[in-house]
């Protein structure tokens, strides 16, 4: 018999760096280039309407449309209130009082019925329950532009039509309201069934098993989506421009307000100090509530 010979192989210390290393840190380091720049690009336009806003008139504004302001102006910020008074029908006040009342009643609503349907849909076996579970789907991918005319016709027959506490009671953050039921579903549907049997040999009932024990324990994926709910209802004009003519909130104001600068002699630093007042309340409660936010807000697998 002949004698195998071993070729001996070429052993790869710890820090040996392969071709398939070095071209996975080139890419990592390529996508964290993009991603900043990306960031940076973002803050452009903000930042712009800050500084712009802290400018002494338009003739600033001309000649130095990027660089910083040769004084702080602060005294923009206090001349839109006025500006707001004498110009619009609505004052300030107001439309900041219908911003903050329908920023936290509309998600606040909407949020509990999503996870009262949520839930059911998530725990309990019924008939139809796979059918309404496509039907909050189907609606979320479906346009809503083509349905605009009819439900203007049904709102004004109903006496829905520019009128906020009804318009706040029948929105359509409800409890179909696409990612949200999404969100909360997951939510129920990975909390065990074992809580519940634990609570009923108790004595609790289902309506304490779900407030008492299931809610509490998904509370803090309903808080992400009320924040996020309050946010996008915060800087929602579309609303009141089609639905709630007479009743305007803040960004439906603002909105009104850039349409008339021109005929309200309205400077271009004034206009930019009412934007960054809208602005500042949604920065402020996503800085406080970001991690919350990025840590809650997913959609792991889910099962009809």
């Amino acid at each position: 018999m002949t004698e195998r010979k071993l070729v001996p192989r070429p052993l790869i210390g710890k820090n040996t760096v392969t071709p398939m290393d070095l071209f996975s840190k080139v890419v990592y380091w390529v996508l964290w280039g993009v991603l900043i720049i990306y960031a940076l690009s973002m803050l452009v336009l903000p930042l712009y309407m800050l500084i712009t806003s802290l400018k002494a008139d338009n003739l600033e504004c001309v000649y130095n449309p990027f660089g910083l302001p040769a004084k702080l102006n602060w005294s923009n910020f206090s001349e839109i209130f006025v500006i707001f008074d004498e110009k619009l029908e609505v004052s300030v006040g107001s439309m900041f009082a219908v911003s903050i009342l329908t920023s936290v009643l509309k998600p606040l609503i909407g949020t509990f019925f999503t996870a009262c349907f949520a839930y059911v849909e998530a725990k309990y076996e019924f008939f139809g329950r796979r059918f309404f579970f496509s039907l909050g789907i189907v609606i979320m991918i479906l346009p809503i532009v083509g349905s605009m005319p009819s439900a203007m016709q049904i709102n004004k027959a109903l006496g829905v039509y520019d009128n906020l506490f009804l318009n706040i009671l029948t929105s359509p953050v409800g409890c179909f309201w696409g990612t949200n039921f999404l969100l909360m579903y997951g939510a129920f549907k990975s909390i065990p069934w074992d809580y519940a049997e634990a609570a009923q040999i108790d004595g609790a009932g289902r309506y304490r098993i779900f407030f008492d024990f299931y809610l509490r324990m998904a509370l803090p994926q309903a808080v992400v989506l009320m924040v996020l709910g309050f946010m996008g209802t915060w800087n929602d004009y579309g609303t009141y421009l089609v639905w709630l003519p007479s009743t305007p909130n803040i960004s439906y104001g603002m909105y009104l307000f850039n349409l008339r600068a021109g005929a309200y002699r309205v400077s271009l630093p004034e206009l930019m100090a009412g934007f960054t007042m809208v602005t500042i309340p949604t920065v402020i409660l996503y800085a406080c509530t970001q991690k919350i936010i990025n840590r809650k807000f997913m959609v792991g697998g889910l099962k009809g």
